[in-house]
């Protein structure tokens, strides 16, 4: 027999043979694996990439917000965002521009970028620094001279087109990996083939392969729904800062108006009370127009009242109030506004705890969800007011904004009526919105609840679905101290007959609007007293260093150069006995802290009628 035939009848030929194939497979599976771990390399090292020019763009849009709200609040706190992408922003470039490397057309984006960046910075930095030299006009004119917008939608379309060049070479690279994957596979089970022994033993790696690329493949799924979640996140809570941000500037607005507004008001109440007290003998049909006049003035500032509300201007009175008895209280006026169609039920919680409000607000603020309940239910229904207590947690603040964590009172307001879209109750607490026909509503209700609720650190949320009805949740802090709390007293009745002062009481009048000054000085010295005038804060001074026998300063709160609340410190510094009466129909901070109208303060807000300006004068004068 020769060699050659003795070599393959020993089966030393199959043998080698078989240790050939095996060496070939395995130098295929040893080449697959290698290409498999440099896709899955690969397909990370994109995902990175994706993920900085996320971080990218988040940063320079944070930026922006950070300075936009920065301009409408004059609030430092709204630059940390800014100054920290300020900081992030060309560290993110470097690392952007290290990972693209290897694609000249993304590293060409990249340089294009870098300018932009630069150039948006700058105006972001120009604008802040105009807002903090006061120069607000510039730095409107800045933002609204366009400039910025087209920097930004430059950038944009480079991040849009980076992006689609890394979702092309995401899904190539993903090929790339199953393409691996399937040689590798193919490999593994070639050696089971022709070892029964490795090929079990290849068959348990494959398994532990198969089981570790499924690993990775689910922790890539689990960061990619990660990062759509944290988008869609994001995304909810601009929407919140520009819905937050476009009811504060409403709200400035709405507040300066009311202030003006409330000046004239009171020049025209004040002018009708006086003439309706000097005509009161006068022909029916004069007194009749008299009074017709006075209702339309008095819906007037009940309007400016609400706008005053929705600005959060208003002065609060806020007193511990345990709100099982306040709902039981209002439940018989909230049935005379419903009517007899809807059907009342109340479901009072055990143990509810107390909270600090101002009760006559709170009064107004349910009757409002009621009339707007009794509106979505033509044909009858069902209204209940519930009340619990409520915890709110991080999570919830962090999908709510303005909401700090804790305890709550609830006060819940549900209907069975018509319920309301998406789009109209995203829109429910804009002033002036309303879904009524024309001469039914203000579209005023809901935005005054919004504004006294966040006015008094609370929260407002409305749940409701077109058909199923809708519940209005009012959530107001817990008020943890011991304190009696109070309850709804019916308010007093009017005097018949005003109370008079006497000519030897002095009142000294402070105000910059010369017919409101001149007609409340008109009425004062109506009701007996002696009146001096002072135009400004300046004038009041001078009249009191020469004047000891001034028994009240009644004085406007917003003045310019000097307002009422420094003017009332140097008064009374001057005078220790002097009494002081604020008028106003507008209050930022001058005697309201926290929201709340400071201790010892008096305050007759605008527009006032003769007979509320007599009974406080001589409240105020009769006081120990």
């Amino acid at each position: 027999m020769s060699p050659s035939r003795k070599f393959v009848a020993s089966g030393l030929f199959g043998i080698a043979l078989g240790f050939a194939v095996l060496a070939l497979a395995s130098y295929i599976a040893l080449r697959a694996e290698f290409e498999r771990r440099t896709a899955g390399a690969w397909l990370r090292h994109t995902l990175q990439a994706q993920s900085d020019l996320y971080q990218l763009s988040a940063l320079l849009q944070t930026s922006e917000s950070s300075q936009r709200g920065f301009m409408i609040t004059q609030d430092e706190r709204y630059l940390e965002p800014c100054l920290e992408a300020g900081d992030k922003l060309p560290v993110l470039l470097d690392q952007l521009s290290e990972r693209v490397r290897d694609d000249p057309k993304q590293l060409e984006a990249i340089a294009e970028i870098r300018p932009l960046v630069g150039e948006m910075l700058g105006i972001i930095n120009q604008a802040i620094a105009d807002t903090r030299a006061g120069k607000l006009d510039k730095a409107a004119e800045l933002v609204k001279s366009g400039r910025g917008k087209a920097l930004m939608d430059r950038f944009h379309a480079i991040i849009r087109a980076m992006n689609e060049n890394e979702e092309n070479l995401l899904a190539a690279r993903e090929r790339d990996l199953h393409a691996a994957a399937g040689i590798f596979d193919a490999a593994v089970w070639a050696l089971g083939g022709i070892i029964v022994v490795l090929g079990a033993f290849s068959f348990f790696n494959a398994q532990r392969q198969m089981n570790t690329l499924q690993t990775s493949r689910d922790s890539l799924k689990a960061a990619y729904d990660q990062l759509i979640a944290e988008t869609t996140r994001r995304e909810a809570l601009e929407s919140q800062l520009r819905q937050a941000q476009k009811l504060e500037a409403l709200g400035q607005l709405t507040g300066g108006i009311a202030h003006d507004f409330n000046n004239m008001l009171g020049v025209i109440v004040a002018s009708l009370h006086l003439l309706q007290r000097k005509l009161a003998k006068a022909d029916a049909e004069h007194v009749q127009l008299i009074s017709s006049a006075l209702n339309g003035a008095d819906r007037a500032a009940a309007m400016v009242r609400r706008l005053l509300a929705f600005s959060r201007r208003q002065p609060l009175s806020p007193r511990p109030l345990a709100a099982n008895r306040f709902v039981s209280d209002i439940s018989d006026m909230v049935r005379r506004a419903l009517g007899d169609k809807i059907e009342l039920e109340t479901v009072l919680a055990g143990g509810l705890w107390t909270t600090k409000i101002d009760q006559h607000e709170l009064e107004s603020a349910v009757i409002n969800l009621a009339v707007n309940a009794r509106d979505a239910m033509p044909n009858g229904g069902k209204l209940t007011i519930e009340t619990a207590n409520c915890y709110l947690d991080d999570a919830y603040a962090a999908e709510n904004m303005d909401v700090k964590p804790g305890q709550y009172v609830m006060i819940a307001v549900t209907d069975t009526g018509q319920g309301m879209s998406p789009a109209i109750i995203s829109q429910a607490f804009d002033p002036f919105f309303t879904t009524k026909p024309t001469g039914k509503g203000t579209g005023l209700g809901l935005s005054q609840v919004h504004g006294f609720v966040k006015q008094s650190g609370g929260h407002v949320k409305i749940y409701s679905e077109p058909g199923h009805g809708t519940c209005v949740k009012l959530y107001l802090p817990r008020f943890n101290h011991t304190e009696e709390p109070a309850t709804i007293s019916a308010p007093s009745p009017k005097p018949l007959d005003l109370p008079l002062g006497k000519p030897e009481e002095l009142v000294l009048i402070v105000e910059d609007d010369d017919t409101a000054r001149r007609i409340t000085a008109q009425g004062v010295r109506e009701l007996g007293y002696t009146v001096i005038e002072a135009e400004n804060g300046r004038a009041a001074i001078d009249i009191i260093r020469q004047r000891s026998d001034i028994a009240l300063m009644l004085t406007d709160v917003v003045m310019p150069d000097m307002n009422g609340a420094r003017l009332a410190r140097e008064a009374v510094f001057r005078r220790h006995n002097l009494r002081v009466l604020f008028i106003t129909g507008y209050t930022r901070n001058a005697i309201v802290h926290n929201n709340v109208l400071d201790p010892g303060v008096k305050l007759l807000t605008k527009p006032f009628t003769l007979e509320q300006l007599a009974v406080k004068i001589r409240e105020i004068l009769d006081s120990n």
